[in-house]
C-alpha cells in the first residue's frame, strides 16, 4: 500500500498548476489542431520545448484565450520521467472577427431632420 501511496501523492501534486490568459477580445474558435494540443516542456515547465507559437498566423483576428493545463496523461508522463519532462495540454482560442454595421447613407442637405424639404 505504501509503495502505491508515494506515486499517487506525487501525481496529485503534478496536476495543480494551470495557466489561463485572456486578451479581452471576444472568443471565437480554436485554430485547427490547437485544442488540447500536447505542449512539451522540461524541468517543471521552466524550459520550453514546443513554442513559440505564431499567434499572428494562427489567429489573424487576434487571440482571445490561451489555456495551459495538465491532465491525467501529461501528469503520468511527468511522474514517469521524475518531472524532468513536464508536458501539458494547450488550447488557443482565436478572437471572433469583429463585424461592423453598414455605414449610414450620407444625409441629403435638402432635407431637414423631419424629412420635409
Amino acid at each position: 500500500m505504501r509503495a502505491l501511496a508515494v506515486p499517487l501523492f506525487a501525481m496529485s501534486l503534478a496536476g495543480c498548476a494551470a495557466t489561463h490568459l485572456y486578451s479581452g477580445l471576444p472568443p471565437g474558435d480554436p485554430p485547427h489542431g490547437y485544442e488540447a494540443r500536447w505542449h512539451s516542456s522540461f524541468f517543471f515547465g521552466t524550459t520550453e520545448a514546443s513554442g513559440p507559437y505564431d499567434l499572428d498566423r494562427l489567429c489573424p483576428s487576434g487571440w482571445s484565450e490561451i489555456h495551459l493545463a495538465p491532465d491525467f496523461f501529461t501528469s503520468a508522463a511527468e511522474l514517469a520521467t521524475l518531472f524532468l519532462y513536464t508536458p501539458a495540454r494547450l488550447t488557443i482560442v482565436c478572437a471572433r472577427p469583429i463585424e461592423l454595421d453598414k455605414p449610414l447613407p450620407p444625409l441629403d442637405p435638402r432635407h431637414t431632420h423631419e424629412g420635409r424639404p
